[in-house]
């Protein structure tokens, strides 16, 4: 006879009972317990509840799927990061169109043509995806080991809503032809004018931008932040930017 999955497990706690609740245990009342979590106020004990939905097989799966779409986008996030990585059918499936929450303000500035705030847009979300926020600039570590699934979402964004013009993955096209050569990547792409480096305000942020001109908002244009000295990254500006660069376009994942 098949297991009823809203009847407690041989781990969960159960009132009237004599055995206590392992500290990793199953919630109160089975997946009942569980949904009631989901439902419940707190942002905190409604992403316990996700996490725990997670020991009650397809049917746990099913109800971590819908929170996804959680009316929080903090629970979003949370049930995406808990989700991303499992091999199971239904989740790839529920993944396989869907844009997390960060990236849905980017891929609206897209859809609209609005390239500027897009870009800002992206830098802020790799901030958030890196755990940046609060320093407000990503390291060259950052960017080396910035999470493979959401370098490619960012990229394959811009380059749905640009027709192929821009993203990571067309920047390293031109990287690879000009041999991995950071002047003439630059004249290539348009951040270089007259054998000079613009400042990022000089950018094109327009449709007809060279190829591969943006995003850009991510690396260091305009002034070194704490910590970007010379000991670790040559000194200027335009050294720190050029190692930035590298450790992305040298990613095999792109």
């Amino acid at each position: 006879m098949p297991d009823n999955p809203n009847q407690p497990k041989p781990y969960d706690a159960v009132i009237g009972g004599q055995n206590p609740p392992p500290s990793n245990g199953a919630v109160l009342g089975g997946l009942q317990g569980v949904k009631t979590r989901i439902a419940n106020a707190s942002l905190e004990i409604r992403k316990g509840g996700i996490r725990e939905a997670l020991k009650y097989g397809q049917d746990g799966l099913e109800l971590a799927i819908q929170a996804l779409e959680d009316p929080a986008e903090e629970v979003q996030w949370f049930a995406y990061l808990l989700l991303k990585t499992r091999p199971e059918t239904s989740i790839r499936n529920a993944l396989q169109d869907y844009i997390p929450v960060i990236y849905r303000k980017l891929r609206d500035l897209l859809e609209t043509g609005n390239w500027k705030d897009a870009d800002g847009e992206t830098a802020a979300a790799m901030l958030k995806v890196a755990g940046r926020e609060k320093q407000g600039w990503l390291r060259v570590e950052d960017i080396s080991r910035f999470p493979s699934d959401e370098l490619r979402i960012i990229d394959q964004l811009w380059l749905r809503y640009s027709n192929g013009r821009f993203g990571f993955s067309i920047q390293k096209q031109i990287w690879q032809s000009v041999g991995n050569n950071y002047s003439p990547f630059g004249d290539r792409v348009r951040w270089r004018q007259f054998g000079g480096w613009l400042s990022y305000s000089q950018f094109s942020f327009t449709a007809e931008a060279p190829e591969g001109h943006l995003p850009a908002a991510h690396l260091t244009w305009d002034s070194l932040k704490r910590d970007q000295t010379w000991l670790w990254y040559g000194g200027t500006v335009d050294d720190v930017r050029w190692f930035e660069l590298k450790s992305l376009l040298s990613r095999r994942d792109l």
